[in-house]
């Protein structure tokens, strides 16, 4: 088997110029308003340069990369971005090259690698984003004058978001998904119609797959936790209101898979990409698996709580964002969303990383993770983290909290991005291994 990293470092080294290329000669001719000089194909222009902007990757699926593209031609300009992609796609759907597997120094037994690349907006399985990505469609729909599109999410083949502004604020969003997966998502919603439970109302559904919700009032919690720690840090009452708030018809809806049920999909994950702590990830599973609560209580849960889908305005929850796992669950789930996601700040992007504050709260705690390093962006999370953790504890059992926090961070660990090495997912894993013991605690 071909890891998932050495097909994204083949991707984007000795195989990106074809990969490119051909994604930019199978796409489309423009529309008659971008032809200059009769240019009408992107393949009629030089790359001048390009980079990667993201990589993705998924145990026993496929591994994605996205590119930006700067082509230029008879003292004209243009940026595209392209994607390549060993994710499965529809036959004929997208074009594609098969890479022979001595390239990836892999067993030349194996089969060729099919990699399936695309110039965006064009993905294959989201023909939704095309909509998405015209303003002329768009403005049609939402009756914003001159709306500004920029897709803030994008899994290749899986799902996108697009956020609309007028130009000076945001007034809505367009999710796009897979075709015929929004109509199970607008039922779930729909069961929050006339609760507390504070959501953006969906405006409509102009295409397959796409999903308009108006713009959430407020700014991200994380904000919050940057900026003012200490007021964030008291926010745990509010957010024990806002679950409550969940109406019972929640509890009814098909139940999504818990971070619990898929230990060992992350665990496979993080063995592929790091292969030296595939036996601490097993461990680690079997560890979590003991100290879960058998047969725990559901009840309506929000499925991914966390700090970036709660949106605060004047000191209180206003909005709650991303609605897609809503359903039956356990309390104890919502909550290791929120904290395992908290206690992963202290690490996030390396870019961002500066050396740790001599007299930084929690130095030696968050030195086992990553010795003297931070995230310049978080300095007092952990004061938060420990706030929220005691509250929490305080309202479903602590080994079973505990261990679903040690499963939700084997996933964050998991879905880091192979773009920026391996540190900041062993910082994770690290922090994973702690959750555990924590619990271990109480065991």
């Amino acid at each position: 088997m071909i890891s998932h990293r050495r097909l994204l470092e083949f991707m984007a080294g000795d195989g990106a110029q074809e990969l490119i290329g051909t994604a930019l000669r199978s796409a489309p001719p423009l529309p008659p308003g971008q032809v200059l000089h009769g240019l009408r194909y992107l393949s009629d222009y030089e790359v001048a340069s390009w980079q990667v902007v993201s990589t993705h990757a998924r145990p026993n699926a496929g591994a994605s990369i996205v590119f930006e593209v700067h082509l230029a031609s008879a003292g004209q300009a243009m940026t595209v971005w392209t994607v390549a992609s060993t994710e499965r796609v529809r036959h004929g759907s997208a074009a594609s090259l098969r890479v022979d597997p001595k390239i990836l120094g892999a067993d030349t037994e194996l089969a060729p690698v099919q990699v399936s690349v695309w110039t965006l907006p064009r993905d294959p399985e989201l023909p939704g984003l095309v909509w998405a990505s015209d303003p002329a469609k768009v403005r049609a729909f939402t009756d914003i004058a001159d709306p500004h599109l920029k897709r803030v999410v994008y899994r290749p083949t899986r799902r996108a978001m697009v956020r609309v502004s007028d130009g000076a604020q945001p007034r809505a969003w367009a999710k796009v998904l897979r075709p015929g997966l929004e109509q199970p998502l607008l039922q779930a919603i729909s069961t929050l119609e006339g609760s507390d439970f504070p959501f953006a109302p969906v405006l409509g559904t102009p295409s397959e797959g796409v999903i308009v919700q108006a713009h959430g009032q407020g700014a991200p919690l994380a904000n919050l936790i940057s900026q003012k720690p200490l007021q964030a840090a008291r926010m745990f009452g509010q957010i024990k209101e806002v679950l409550d708030a969940l109406p019972l018809a929640v509890a009814d809806l098909p139940r999504q898979k818990s971070w619990t049920d898929r230990l060992r999909h992350h665990a496979k994950a993080i063995g592929q990409s790091m292969p030296d702590l595939e036996a601490p990830a097993a461990r680690l599973v079997e560890q979590i698996d003991a100290m879960l609560t058998p047969n725990p209580q559901l009840v309506p849960a929000h499925g991914d709580f966390f700090e970036a889908n709660l949106l605060t305005r004047g000191g209180h929850i206003s909005t709650v964002l991303d609605l897609d796992s809503l359903g039956p669950g356990t309390r104890a789930d919502d909550y290791a969303c929120l904290l395992a996601h908290v206690s992963v700040l202290p690490f996030l992007n390396p870019n961002r990383w500066v050396s740790a504050s001599p007299t930084e709260p929690w130095r030696t705690r968050l030195d086992q993770f990553l010795p003297g390093r931070r995230c310049r962006s978080y300095p007092e999370s952990e004061t938060v983290l420990e706030a929220w953790r005691i509250g929490a504890e305080r309202e479903v059992a602590a080994t079973d909290l505990y261990a679903r926090c040690a499963a939700v961070t084997l996933s964050l660990a998991a879905s880091t991005s192979l773009r920026f090495g391996e540190a900041e997912a062993r910082a994770r894993f690290k922090r994973a291994q702690w959750w555990a013991d924590l619990g271990l605690d109480g065991f």
